[in-house]
């Protein structure tokens, strides 16, 4: 998430203050809607029933997932893994036909390797507790053993009054406010920034943040911040531990007990900057080349399981679309560009980057679309309050329906790939898809793993990419841009 947004949903999940793309909770599913009244049945020898024929047949993007998760793993930005995985991605895009296959770069901040995480109580019952080190945060030197505390209060104000109670203590962060029923949120935001900027200055030993899920689930956030949208980690170790060795911990400093922990943390920062890398493909257009219609997915994970709903369903459908194209020898009349970001668990940075140097062919996007939720299937894009897009999109959608991508909502979000475009003006949509357990069980955890996708929901998905691109990429009209105000200039 940008801005503010990514400080709130932290807040109001009681999950990692810095978890990129880290909702509380999956957003309101729309009510299923009828074909629209574009809906023409696609005929056998039309563009469109090509791809969904040839997807049908011959999809790869099942194996290209296995590959990736089970032979490369998890690709945390900035390391060895995703490299070899970019590696990847662009030799299938070469061998599938691509137009053109490159890589650009851009200045990510220092790397991170996770190490050694153990923690256990020294007091009551000398129980060991399931924890993972935040990325991106200091190690403990050594094993620390220190008095824990207890962080929690119904404002902001409080909380960041309370800071300086916690000097040379493990800090255990609990619970975090909440907004009332009709609260003023930009004062509530402006609350939770405050904190944050008083929370790098806290003179604390180390901290504990609760795990986002319950069961013994572990999640994972974490960046080197760095921008105007990203705010840095506090400069002090960070275990993530899971949600009911946390509320042990609640219930022990609530009763005013002594809490003496023991807190070994291992992971390490490099001493430099790295670069990370953006993967792009292109299907040269037939007619209009210069315009281009963008499919996009990040190929970057976190580090708990192998990254395959978060986000290796979406990178492969990006990817199967575009060989799909090109192998049912469809001639789109604009380019069909792939690109795979990284980063994007960390901020966007990716995207944004991406963006930065596309500066000056921003304006020849006909619209940029992103696959980001998972294995399950696309019902159609979210519009990002672009009510002028919808009957464009309801075209593009059309030989879809059948498949059941017969949702337009206007629904509006910043945490993903196409925030970056949506801040320019540029018609970029997110893909609506069925939940499945995206947000209950894979999303940032140890079970983002093969065995959670979902084989014939992931292709269809890549198939509702295809389409939609190839539709808009023919289509006569341009979709409209918005002006850009001054704070997207």
């Amino acid at each position: 998430m940008t801005r503010l947004t990514l400080l709130l949903a932290a807040a109001l999940s009681a999950g990692t203050l810095l978890a990129q793309d880290a909702p509380a909770a999956a957003p309101a599913k729309p009510k299923a809607s009828r074909p629209g009244a574009h809906y023409v049945a696609p005929s056998a020898t039309s563009d469109a029933a090509k791809v969904i024929a040839e997807i049908k047949a011959h999809q790869e993007a099942v194996a290209n997932l296995q590959e990736m998760t089970d032979t490369i793993g998890a690709r945390l930005t900035g390391s060895a893994q995703l490299i070899a995985a970019h590696k990847m991605m662009e030799a299938k895009l070469t061998a599938y036909g691509a137009t053109k296959v490159w890589r650009e770069s851009y200045d990510f901040g220092p790397t991170w390797t996770r190490g050694t995480a153990t923690a256990r109580l020294l007091t009551q019952n000398g129980q060991e507790l399931s924890v993972r080190q935040m990325a991106w945060t200091p190690a403990t030197k050594g094993t620390l053993k220190a008095e824990a505390a207890l962080l929690t209060a119904d404002t902001w104000e409080e909380m960041t009054a309370k800071l300086g109670q916690f000097k040379g203590k493990i800090a255990v962060l609990g619970k975090f406010p909440r907004p009332k029923p009709g609260a003023d949120m930009k004062a509530f935001g402006e609350g939770a920034k405050a904190f944050m900027g008083a929370l790098k200055k806290a003179e604390f030993a180390a901290a504990l943040w609760p795990s986002e899920k319950k069961d013994g689930q572990m999640t994972m956030g974490g960046s080197p911040g760095g921008d105007e949208d990203f705010l840095p980690l506090p400069p002090v170790p960070v275990g993530v531990i899971n949600s009911e060795h946390m509320t042990l911990l609640n219930r022990l400093l609530a009763r005013k007990e002594k809490v003496e922990l023991e807190l070994n943390l291992g992971g390490k920062l490099s001493e430099k900057r790295v670069d990370a890398y953006n993967s792009i493909a292109e299907f040269r257009g037939s007619e209009k080349p210069e315009e281009i219609v963008l499919l996009g997915a990040h190929l970057d994970s976190w580090d708990l399981g192998t990254g395959a709903t978060d986000n290796g369903t979406g990178s492969v459908a990006v990817v199967e679309a575009l060989r799909a194209m090109i192998a049912s020898g469809v001639k789109p009349k604009r380019t069909i560009r792939v690109a795979l970001f990284s980063g994007e668990e960390q901020g966007i940075f990716g995207s944004k980057a991406y963006v930065k140097a596309h500066a000056a062919e921003l304006a020849n996007h006909q619209a940029v679309l992103i696959h980001d939720l998972g294995t399950g299937q696309v019902r159609g894009f979210a519009m990002e309050g672009r009510e002028d897009l919808r009957p464009y999109f309801a075209k593009a959608i059309a030989p879809l329906q059948e498949l059941g991508v017969r949702e337009l909502p206007l629904e509006q979000s910043e945490d993903s790939d196409h925030a970056p475009f949506v801040e320019k003006g540029i018609p970029a949509v997110f893909c609506i898809q069925d939940e499945v357990d995206y947000f209950t069980t894979t999303h940032h955890s140890f079970t983002d793993t093969f065995e959670h996708v979902k084989p014939e929901q992931l292709v269809q998905g890549a198939t509702a990419m295809a389409v939609t691109a190839l539709e808009l990429a023919n289509m006569p009209e341009r979709l409209p841009h918005k002006a850009m105000d001054a704070k997207a200039k």
